[in-house]
């Protein structure tokens, strides 16, 4: 994949399916092409990305949550071009996080329960700050990367922090707090 589509499936923010072609200077096809077929992970990789996506960043009743923007398609994208240490880094992840289900669950991520699936990212993000195991080494970067797409979406951006856009504002009140008054 080049550099520059990559380019375009950041800016287009993964809502070309949203923009009619005429609207956009983005082609949407290559767009639509690259977001139907995973570049990076296989299909059962690509799968439970997408859930740990949205175990990370939940729908909730203001936005959608990681998988409706799209967030492992994304990592998907970024991850094509990455240098190959971070793509090692993010198969080893895979496999250590595959491991660990099988040897707490008997059973892959994806055939865990909703509260086993739970369980495993509690694991993962324990010791975030100083992680121990090689289960929680990976967790700093799939947390790193569902933010970054999440809040380079039209759904993180727009829907979940509301932002409008550079608009001039005719007045400012300033702090109307009682205890800030003048």
């Amino acid at each position: 994949m080049e550099r520059r589509l990559v380019l375009k499936l950041i800016a287009a923010g993964f809502a070309a399916p949203g923009l009619d072609a005429g609207s956009s200077l983005i082609s949407l096809a290559p767009l639509q092409a690259v977001a139907s077929q995973p570049q990076f992970f296989t299909a059962s990789q690509f799968a439970v990305v997408d859930r740990l996506t949205d175990l990370i960043i939940p729908p909730d009743e203001q936005s959608g949550g990681a998988s409706a923007a799209k967030v492992s398609t994304y990592i998907d994208v970024m991850l094509s071009e990455a240098s190959s240490s971070a793509q090692t880094e993010w198969r080893q992840g895979l496999q250590t996080l595959d491991a660990e289900c099988h040897g707490r669950f008997e059973n892959p991520f994806n055939g865990l329960t909703a509260d086993q699936q739970n369980a495993m990212i509690d694991a993962m993000a324990q010791n975030e700050g100083h992680p121990a195991t090689a289960i929680q080494r990976f967790f700093a970067p799939l947390k790193r990367m569902t933010i970054d797409g999440y809040y380079t979406s039209k759904i993180g951006i727009h829907d979940d922090l509301r932002y409008i856009g550079n608009t001039a504002v005719a007045e400012f009140q300033g702090c109307t707090h009682p205890e800030h008054g003048a």
